[in-house]
């Protein structure tokens, strides 16, 4: 079985960390796997010698080309890769299996005709994401490498005033760190530190609550991923916790990973956050719950250390990233055993109109002219390749998507 990864980018994301994480657990379970990256970065330069040989970086029309010139009986995809042309793959190549995981959203544009099964990262995504796609959507949890972050080494304790710990682009609004706003004088009075981890720059700010909350926090800087460990063991150490305010959340990685080094989560009642969140009592429903949170959560210090085990505990059980891999595994080989083709999902028929209704909501013209544009420089590229009949499929198929053909 061949094996293709497909992540938009090696930059520090969730996709991105997921993408790799995921490709190098494959290859250790034998699998013949090949990365496939639209654009290099850290998480790239982090790959061993070996690891690389199986890595390649280039733009989607290249992806096409490779395709075309390798063997791949599975190839996955992240949903919103619908935007860099690939939902036409399987037109291009019937052969290859087409795999899709919900990361986030709901899988806009993926169909039976154009995948061989969806799978959601999260369960509240299951329900939205069969009923716009037509198809039976199972959820498979992300993994993490728990060797990574395990707290099975003693852990210690300090004296040190505890800290309030956010993690995230600090200046991507789904992410909400404006929330500190109206809030950071009152943590600050009950004595806790304050720590930001964000690739943003203070200087790029141009939120006002953004550049408030920067100039109140005690740290704000950027951290190499291999060393966001480090920074949630600290934490741990210091009797504090990881404070979510994201708008939407697929699943929240940085909440597992959190956890796994046994530092608590108070995060907002929502999305994906409620089924990664392993203590559900520190989920918020409104910011003016947020202070007391803290505040009750933050407990003797005689009591974090058997809490922070319970939690990495409790991850190991839910999150192992070698569980994920196997239900994988088992996904891709029941795509090239199934005999047939039929995939879409048996429905009622208010489900069927709930789903076309969906579908003429967010799957429009305006998508799918975004879709098309992007799916034009592709086809001009393929041209320039000499590959003049990918070039001809993908431009005719395109062009009868953007008209609902």
């Amino acid at each position: 079985m061949n094996v293709l990864l497909y992540t938009p980018s090696a930059r520090i994301g969730g996709v991105e960390v997921w993408s790799f994480t995921f490709f190098l657990q494959l290859l250790k379970e034998g699998i013949d796997t090949t990365l496939f990256s639209g654009e290099s970065g850290v998480l790239a330069d982090n790959l061993s010698i070996e690891n690389k040989k199986s890595f390649v970086i280039g733009t989607f029309a290249e992806l096409i080309c490779y395709l075309n010139e390798n063997p791949v009986d599975i190839i996955h995809f992240p949903s919103q890769a619908i935007d860099d042309g690939a939902g036409f793959i399987k037109s291009l190549f019937p052969k290859i299996k087409v795999v899709v995981t919900c990361h986030g959203a709901i899988p806009i544009g993926w169909t039976s005709k154009n995948c061989d099964q969806i799978i959601s990262l999260a369960k509240w995504l299951c329900k939205p994401s069969a009923r716009i796609s037509g198809m039976d959507v199972s959820c498979i949890y992300n993994g993490i490498d728990f060797k990574k972050f395990n707290t099975e080494n003693e852990s210690k304790q300090t004296d040190d005033n505890p800290v309030i710990l956010w993690v995230g682009r600090a200046d991507d609004d789904i992410k909400g760190l404006s929330v500190l706003a109206n809030i950071i004088d009152d943590i600050k009075m009950l004595g806790f530190a304050i720590w930001v981890i964000t690739p943003s720059n203070k200087k790029d700010l141009t939120d006002q609550d953004l550049q408030y909350v920067s100039s109140k926090v005690d740290v704000w800087k950027s951290v190499e991923y291999q060393d966001i460990p480090n920074v949630f063991r600290a934490v741990s150490e210091r009797n504090g916790l990881l404070l979510m305010t994201s708008k939407r959340e697929g699943l929240g990685l940085v909440a597992i990973e959190a956890q796994a080094c046994g530092c608590p989560v108070i995060g907002p009642n929502h999305t994906g956050i409620q089924e990664s969140a392993i203590d559900k009592t520190l989920l918020f429903n409104c910011e003016s719950e947020i202070v007391s949170l803290i505040q009750n959560t933050c407990l003797a210090s005689n009591t974090h250390i058997k809490r922070g085990k319970l939690l990495s505990f409790e991850v190991k059980k839910v999150f192992e990233l070698k569980k994920m891999t196997q239900s994988y595994i088992e996904c891709y080989l029941t795509c090239l055993n199934r005999l047939s083709d039929n995939l879409k999902a048996s429905r009622s028929l208010s489900e069927k109109v709930r789903g076309f209704v969906a579908r003429v909501k967010y799957e429009n013209y305006y998508f799918r002219k975004s879709i098309f544009k992007c799916t034009q420089v592709v086809v001009n590229e393929l041209e320039q390749k000499k590959q003049f009949a990918l070039s001809k499929q993908l431009k005719i198929k395109s062009t009868m998507y953007l008209f609902y053909i």
